[in-house]
């Protein structure tokens, strides 16, 4: 299949998508998404520009702003793949409650053995336990004292940090991206002892 076979017109596009022609240009307008291929006087548009609307609309469906929503697509590079971004997708299941995330099964269905893959999720849980555990302590002794202080309940604090996890997960995702290519980096730069 050729390149101009996996394009689609704008309508395709909004009808794959489910977002409006209107929208489609105004995130492209605000470097959501990528400007259409032009091919003459028409414009198309490939895989990569339904994997970004796809994310915009789960990060809007996550409650992001759309300043949130652009902060985090700046974070993600121009030549990302369609697969890369569905990587982005993925990562945003914890926000919509999928709670049922098998770790250790998902990465020995990827051939890494069971006590590796075990390994991985207990590295997760606990840097996770220590994430919460962090956020839990900023909470009680910065945010409380300023909600409470400008009259806010215990209610609007709970939906306050409902509020706070989909920023939450997207800064740790984030983090977690920077910290990996900058050890990839480190690894890449490292002289080979091979002879």
């Amino acid at each position: 299949m050729s390149d101009t076979d996996e394009l689609l017109t704008l309508d395709q596009l909004t009808e794959r998508t489910g977002v409006s022609a209107r929208n489609v240009r105004f995130y492209a307008s605000r470097g959501l998404v990528p400007s259409p291929i032009r091919r003459g006087r028409s414009g198309y548009y490939g895989p990569d520009h339904v994997a970004r609307l796809e994310l915009v609309r789960e990060l809007q469906g996550h409650g992001f702003t759309l300043s949130a929503i652009e902060k985090y697509v700046e974070q993600i590079p121009e030549t990302a793949t369609p697969s890369d971004i569905a990587r982005h997708l993925s990562l945003l299941a914890p926000v919509t409650g999928d709670r049922d995330v098998d770790v250790p099964g998902g990465l020995s269905g990827m051939g890494i053995s069971p006590d590796a893959a075990q390994a991985v999720a207990e590295v997760y849980a606990a840097h996770g336990r220590q994430v919460a555990d962090e956020l839990s302590e900023i909470v009680r002794t910065k945010v409380w004292p300023q909600f409470r202080e400008a009259g806010y309940t215990a209610e609007q604090l709970r939906e306050f940090i409902h509020r706070l996890k989909p920023i939450t997960i997207a800064g740790l995702v984030t983090a977690y991206e920077q910290a990996i290519d900058e050890s990839q980096a480190s690894y890449d730069a490292k002289p080979s002892r091979t002879r």
